[in-house]
């Protein structure tokens, strides 16, 4: 009976959700991929608000990516309390907004993601984006893909392949390259940032900046991660399909994006990336290009310690994709595991390439913070970028972070609501 009620409610609030995007022709922007989802979302959102228009952008500041967040995003419900209860009554809402409110915004951005066959159908049945953006292809959230990965990747094309008028790709892996032909002229690629030659800056001790010229004006950002280059230039390139004129001939965009994201603290000297959101394994790739070309360009004299937790989701390909991280490694002077996939899989490559790195490993990100910390007292003479990066469920990387960083600080690391504390308390005992 539960079961129908959901349903019938599901389905209720799809075409609530279909009928709002007609009545006021509302375009969509739908953005899917393995990695970078959010980020994408992020920067495309905040870039095409900073741009002077007359359309009015929204995406939700959650991470709404399934079937029912999706039709949370398009009526801008950003607070909600699962349970049938609440379901009910938020229905009505929805219902009011969706027949007798007056239009909030022009332009949706909204993430597609899938965890199962026939996810994306099922979000294709509320919005239909008018514009696709494929982030990056990979491994995770497969194993329930009875057909394997390129099943899974298959799903994601279907929102590139639904587009009603253009789609953005990376062509970064090779499925996308062979799938293209099927996007014909409506396809554009937004990977390729080589033209722009940017550059990264240190405007103030806190505040690192990437400067590119792009349309003959000049851009600038205060993200360091090389990939939100991409996704700023890609929202330029929206903009303009969009028939947005860039009337200025300089842009500088302030960005802020979801905490552990590549975010920075300066402690001790010292330089403390938070990347402990999630991990995979072409995302952790980009964070240590990421870490080591922040300190080429900009800390030659630091050395890197690398904090690094399993990676989890990736199923038969685990092996591979851990090991194959051992090459993005070698610049850094230490490594401290957490879990044991990552230094099982590490310890033997690193042992065969003789080099002389500090590698130690713990089972808690609790006890790997603590003998950061000292570690980092007990070699005053020499300063370090300190990357912590790991997937979430039963990691909990940004608990390492807590253990070195001031109480003032602590309140940007993720998962610090009172639900997350207390999960996270019971587990951290367990251990």
């Amino acid at each position: 009976m539960k079961k129908s009620i959901l349903l019938f409610l599901y389905n209720f609030l799809a075409l609530c959700a279909r009928h709002y995007i007609s009545r006021y022709d509302i375009k969509v922007i739908g953005i899917t991929g393995s990695v970078g989802k959010t980020s994408c979302r992020t920067v495309v959102t905040q870039v095409l608000q900073q741009i002077p228009s007359s359309l009015r952008f929204y995406s939700s500041p959650k991470n709404y990516n399934s079937e029912l967040w999706l039709v949370f995003s398009v009526f801008c419900i950003e607070d909600y309390n699962p349970n049938i209860k609440n379901l009910f009554f938020i229905s009505l809402h929805i219902l009011q907004i969706a027949f007798f409110w007056v239009k909030k915004y022009d332009v949706l951005i909204a993430e597609y993601g899938i965890d199962s066959p026939k996810d994306m159908e099922q979000l294709l049945k509320i919005a239909v984006p008018d514009i696709a953006v494929l982030t990056k292809l990979d491994n995770v959230h497969s194993e329930n893909y009875p057909d394997g990965v390129e099943q899974y990747w298959e799903e994601k094309w279907l929102l590139l392949l639904s587009a009603k008028n253009k789609v953005f790709v990376n062509m970064q892996d090779e499925y996308s390259k062979n799938k293209n032909t099927l996007l014909e002229e409506y396809s554009e690629i937004f990977w390729d940032i080589s033209s722009l030659k940017p550059q990264l800056k240190k405007v103030w001790e806190d505040e690192i900046i990437w400067d590119f010229h792009y349309l003959q004006k000049k851009f600038s950002l205060n993200l360091i991660g090389e990939e939100n280059i991409h996704y700023t230039k890609l929202a330029i390139d929206i903009a303009l399909y969009l028939w947005i004129y860039l009337e200025r001939a300089e842009y500088h965009f302030n960005f802020h994006l979801q905490d552990g994201r590549f975010s920075i603290f300066h402690v001790w000297e010292n330089i403390l990336i938070d990347s402990s959101y999630n991990a995979a394994p072409e995302s952790m790739k980009q964070v240590l290009w990421n870490t080591k070309k922040l300190r080429d360009m900009l800390y030659p004299d630091y050395k890197i310690i690398l904090l690094l937790w399993d990676m989890r989701e990736l199923w038969d390909t685990s092996k591979d994709s851990h090991q194959n991280l051992v090459n993005s490694v070698q610049f850094a002077e230490s490594i401290f595991t957490v879990w044991p996939q990552m230094y099982e899989y590490f310890k033997p490559e690193l042992e065969a390439q003789e080099f002389p790195w500090y590698l130690k490993s713990f089972l808690s990100s609790k006890e790997a913070g603590k003998s950061l910390k000292k570690y980092l007292k007990d070699n005053t003479s020499s300063q370090y970028i300190v990357l912590f990066k790991g997937s979430q469920n039963t990691i909990f990387t940004e608990e390492a972070l807590a253990q070195i960083l001031p109480v003032s600080q602590k309140k940007h690391l993720v998962r610090q609501s009172e639900d997350w504390k207390e999960k996270k308390e019971k587990f951290f005992q367990s251990v």
